[in-house]
């Protein structure tokens, strides 16, 4: 394989599906657990933030190839 073609072979495994969709899933379940823990008013404050950030990244997710 040439060395202009490994770039672009890491980068088509990077994007991968798969991948990206559990880690958003993980990122909203982060999200729900922040919101719903009693200890921590930082962590309450930062749920909404992590959980946007995950149904965005779920959002562009759903885009990449399989």
């Amino acid at each position: 394989m040439s060395e202009q073609t490994q770039p672009a072979v890491k980068r088509r495994r990077l994007l991968r599906r798969g991948l990206w969709e559990n880690i958003s899933v993980g990122l909203i379940a982060l999200g729900v657990i922040m919101l719903m823990q009693p200890i921590s008013l930082t962590l309450y404050s930062y749920s909404f933030v992590v959980l946007l950030a995950g149904t965005a990244l779920f959002t562009v997710a759903t885009k990449f190839p399989e």
